[in-house]
This record gives structure tokens, C-alpha cells and sequence, in this order.
């Protein structure tokens, strides 16, 4: 088992969804977890209950506008207040419009995309030196597959996906003197509340028939192990966690099946 006792670790988006297995994920190793959230996102009473039922300890549940950097320098200085030293970031919070139809492509909402979707992970860095007076030990950046599939919709999410991969490489060089470590994690389908509302229930219940659709448990461990101490060596690095899918030729998934493709 990892242990992160005494050490804190921060998730931005960690109430719902993927952010919040991460979130779980970091709590079973004993680390203190911080979550974000904003407009009210999440009952912490409930999300304290979650974690208790399987004697996690429960996070710190902070409101943050993750596009504000006033908002994240006083996150960031309440969590150095609380004496631990910041082990790992995960830059999670993902926002972006989606494109129905070419008059979507607007300035205006591409830089609204990556103000939320990769511009962030700046600003928690930045943040972070500031408050504790160093870097954390670990950044990750939560990608998506956006920007190597095309998805209907999903111009502006797999540009603002693109913008966060390519920070992360050059934070990850600029960073390597602090023995830093800077990666990004593109996941597939995962399994959430966010896919059912972006692409519809039907969709969804069909990648699961078919064994496609990820356990956000699963890939949230990813994001443990790249802060583990154990994969020190990778660096600047976008690891797709996708169980293989990608890998997989169209016409495998033709006439309704995956065959000897299917889930394992």
C-alpha cells in the first residue's frame, strides 16, 4: 500500500465524477484531500458520508472557481494554514461549450474553455509556490480523448485538452530542476454522471453493454501511482487510460458487437 499520511493533496472538481474517485483514491492512501467545487455542485454532508462508509477520512470540501486565480491563491494559502506540505495536484475541473453548429466557434467561448480546462493548472502551480513557498511534489492534468477522436460536439473540449497537454510537457521541463513531476492522464469513456449528460442515457447504457465504458475507480488509481514515488522516471508524459480501446479497429465494433475485443 502507498501511504501519503501527513501529506496533503489537492483535486480540483473532485466532488462528482472522475475527480471524486481521485479523490477517493488519494484518501486511501491517507493523505488529506482537498476537493473544489462551485455553484454549490455537491451536498458535503452527503460526499463526507460516501467517504466515511468506507472509513476514508473525509475531505476538506472548499467552493473554487478554478478560472479565478484570486479564488485559487486563497485555497491555496488556506491549505498551507493547515501545516501539511502539498504532495500532488490534480488539475480536474473541465468546462467547455459544445459546438452545435459552426456559429458555436466563437472566441469568446474558446477562451472560456481554457480558462477552465487547461489554463488552471498554471495557476495552481504558480499558486502553490506562493503559499507554501515550493512546488508540489506532483502535478497531473486530467486530458480526455477529445483530441484524438473526434466527438460531435466536442471542438472546443478537445482544443482546451490540447492546450492542458502541451502546458503540461513544457511545466514538466521548466519544473524537472524542482524535481517536479508533470504529467496529464487521458482517460476514455469513463463512467459518469457527466458522459450520461453529454451524450445521452441510451448512448451510455449501449458502450456499457458493450464493455466500453471505464470504471473511474480504476483510472483514478493511475493518477495515484503517478504520485506514488514509483513512477518517478515518467515525466511530461500524457498516459492514456483506456483499457486498450483506442487500440481497437472500427471494424471490430461493426454489426453490433466487440467479439473477442469485448471487456476483460
Amino acid at each position: 500500500m502507498i501511504s501519503l499520511e501527513g501529506r496533503a493533496v489537492l483535486v480540483t472538481g473532485g466532488t462528482r465524477g472522475l475527480g471524486r474517485a481521485i479523490a477517493r483514491s488519494f484518501a486511501e492512501t491517507g493523505a488529506t484531500v482537498w476537493v473544489t467545487h462551485r455553484w454549490g455542485s455537491v451536498d458535503e454532508e452527503v460526499l463526507a458520508a460516501d467517504f466515511a462508509r468506507d472509513e476514508l477520512r473525509p475531505p476538506v470540501i472548499a467552493e473554487c472557481d478554478a478560472s479565478d486565480r484570486s479564488a485559487t491563491d486563497a485555497l491555496l494559502a488556506r491549505m498551507a494554514s493547515a501545516g501539511e506540505p502539498l504532495h500532488a495536484v490534480i488539475s480536474n475541473v473541465a468546462f467547455a461549450k459544445l459546438v452545435r453548429g459552426l456559429d458555436d466557434l466563437t472566441r469568446r467561448a474558446f477562451d472560456l474553455s481554457v480558462g477552465y480546462s487547461a489554463w488552471p493548472l498554471v495557476d495552481l502551480v504558480q499558486a502553490s509556490h506562493a503559499a507554501f513557498g515550493a512546488y508540489p511534489r506532483y502535478v497531473i492534468g486530467v486530458s480526455s480523448d477529445a483530441d484524438r477522436w473526434v466527438h460531435d460536439g466536442y471542438e472546443l473540449v478537445a482544443a482546451s485538452k490540447a492546450v492542458l497537454e502541451s502546458l503540461c510537457r513544457y511545466l514538466a521541463v521548466r519544473l524537472r530542476q524542482d524535481g517536479v513531476r508533470v504529467n496529464a492522464i487521458a482517460p476514455g469513456l469513463v463512467d459518469s454522471e457527466l458522459l450520461v449528460d453529454t451524450f445521452g442515457a441510451e448512448v451510455a447504457a449501449d458502450l456499457r453493454a458493450r464493455g466500453m465504458m471505464l470504471d473511474p475507480a480504476r483510472v483514478a488509481r493511475v493518477c495515484v501511482a503517478l504520485a506514488s514515488g514509483w513512477m518517478d522516471a515518467v515525466n511530461g508524459q500524457t498516459l492514456v487510460v483506456d483499457e486498450g480501446w483506442s487500440r481497437v479497429s472500427p471494424l471490430a465494433l461493426l454489426a453490433g458487437g466487440t467479439g473477442a475485443w469485448g471487456a476483460r
